[in-house]
């Protein structure tokens, strides 16, 4: 239009013709150079859904969540081993599980049903339990470990006096923990207190190691078995059968809070 214009006015038709082509290139750089930026058709998708091609972050609580579901499959793995130790689990024992969950983790109603359902799996189908005794200790502080470890001793006892194979599951577990084997005896203790005096009937004191409680008992029975003292008479032979006994009755009572 403007070149139009000028052709007009300067007169003659070449001059319109070529003053309308100047006029009209331009006007096409002109438009190209103002021109406004293609409208983008997935703009509103990504102020709605955010970049294309890029997943969702799982967010932290789910990730916490997922944690924690495994977390407590790992420990309910530890209370199934030591129940079943004795050949059965009972419901007591499952119910001492139930509350250290409650109690000592403070899970709620919905986490409480996942470990049921843990336990009533591994009930079913023997868990994998060195995987879970490691998972457990990269997870729990020293003092958790212990804390754990106490309530393992708990479930053990609710049937009746610890066996010799709940005694050395315990023992395994502690160990595989990272605890020392004073750890374990101190947590021991809490439940199947043994009296100085059973130490002192062996010439021990409670710090005695396992073999120097075994070399002990034995050094002991021998020299105090009746058949030693059968030529000194029936007084010998009564009071030797009785110190044998109270021998035997220490190192049983001994050997029991110890799995020996």
């Amino acid at each position: 239009m403007v070149g139009l214009m000028i052709g007009l006015w300067m007169g003659g038709p070449l001059s319109i013709i070529l003053c309308t082509f100047v006029g009209a290139v331009a006007g096409h750089f002109y438009d190209q150079a103002n021109a406004l930026p293609p409208e983008d058709p997935t703009e509103g998708l990504r102020e709605r859904f955010g970049p294309p091609g890029l997943p969702e972050p799982l967010s932290r609580a789910a990730l916490d969540d997922e944690a924690q579901e495994h977390f407590a499959r790992h420990l309910c793995a530890l209370f199934i081993e030591v129940a079943r130790a004795d050949g059965e689990v009972v419901r007591d024992e499952v119910r001492v599980a139930r509350e250290y969950f409650q109690n000592e983790l403070k899970y709620g109603p919905e986490a409480l049903n996942l470990v049921r359902g843990h336990l009533k799996a591994f009930m079913a189908r023997p868990p994998h339990l060195a995987e879970s005794i490691a998972a457990c200790r990269e997870e729990l502080p020293t003092a958790d470990r212990l804390l754990l470890v106490d309530a393992l001793y708990q479930l053990a006892l609710t049937d009746g006096p610890l066996q010799r194979s709940e005694q050395e599951t315990l023992r395994q577990i502690a160990q595989g923990l990272g605890l020392t084997e004073e750890d374990r005896q101190a947590v021991a203790t809490r439940y199947l207190a043994v009296d100085d005096s059973q130490y002192a009937r062996l010439g021990l004191t409670p710090e005695a190691t396992d073999a120097e409680v075994k070399r002990a008992y034995r050094q002991l029975a021998a020299a105090h078995h009746p058949d030693r003292v059968t030529h000194l008479g029936q007084g010998a032979i009564e009071q030797a059968t009785r110190r044998f006994h109270e021998i035997q009755q220490a190192y049983e009572e001994i050997r029991r809070l110890r799995g020996l």
